[in-house]
């Protein structure tokens, strides 16, 4: 099907096909985007890195236009488009009566570990928090907060390129059911962290941290251990970037030989790098 005008339909009813969605094309059938909910930037953006990355896909999902001409849905994906400035191949459905759209988008939105699990990767759940952290770390977002979050395609793209991300989550899990005081989101991420820069080191600190056996007085990890343990016994509410933080400072600690009395991190203070 090729467009080059605002749709329009007659009253046969609805019918679909395929369209290459030009970033010119997109602005045009935007005209006509007269009833629609409140744009979302953030999922424009999202939508416009996967397209223009080459990560986006056909899937069924429709732009839809009511019998009239007017969008129903697809709002983002069109401003996508236009953003990314690349032109995508999308389903479009035309001919539906208006009254449609009230019943549109009103399904639950599959998550990223929803689709780990669907391709029967292990530990699906905790692989998926732990791509979209090294994500935001890879990014610059050191203390993994803030709005913008990697979209499916990202994590998936990041788990091709790292797929030793399997590891860190299968580690992180193995550490959490027996040291219960970090998050596994946390402990894979530290974990790919450290792994890029000592493996074999990373193994025996990961090791230590799960079962403290035979740490001397003054072992950064045995401090690490008494921090985080003295903390969730205390109720305190750990932020990740303090328990991210809390991991870099010890690992840094055993990479320099040092000692640890007290393991120390002022929320204020930027996040440690690991060395």
């Amino acid at each position: 099907m090729t467009a080059t005008a605002p749709i329009t339909t007659d009253s046969s009813g609805p019918s679909a096909a395929v369209v290459d969605v030009t970033p010119d094309l997109a602005r045009l059938w935007l005209r006509d985007n007269t009833h629609n909910r409140k744009l979302r930037e953030r999922a424009v953006n999202d939508y416009a890195r996967d397209m223009a990355a080459g990560h986006w896909a056909l899937n069924g999902e429709a732009i839809k236009f009511a019998t009239d001409g007017t969008v129903l849905d697809g709002q983002h994906r069109l401003h996508a488009v236009v953003k990314a400035g690349v032109t995508v191949s999308m389903l479009v459905v035309t001919g539906l009566p208006p009254s449609a759209q009230d019943t549109m988008d009103s399904g639950r939105k599959r998550t990223t570990g929803d689709v780990m699990g669907l391709r029967n990767e292990a530990n699906a759940p905790t692989l998926a928090a732990i791509l979209r952290r090294v994500w935001l770390w890879n990014q610059g977002n050191h203390r993994l907060k803030g709005r913008e979050t990697p979209t499916t395609a990202e994590c998936a793209a990041l788990l091709a390129a790292h797929p030793e991300l399997r590891r860190s989550a299968e580690i992180a899990t193995r550490v959490r059911n027996v040291f219960p005081h970090i998050p596994q989101s946390v402990l894979g991420t530290a974990h790919h962290l450290f792994n890029t820069i000592d493996p074999d080191l990373t193994a025996v600190f990961f090791q230590r941290l799960a079962d403290g056996a035979e740490l001397p007085l003054g072992h950064p990890i045995l401090a690490l251990r008494a921090r985080v343990t003295s903390e969730r016994l205390d109720n305190v509410r750990m932020s990740e970037d303090r328990h991210l933080a809390y991991l870099i400072r010890t690992w840094n600690a055993v990479r320099d030989g040092r000692d640890l009395g007290r393991l120390v991190h002022n929320s204020s203070s930027p996040m440690p790098t690991p060395k």
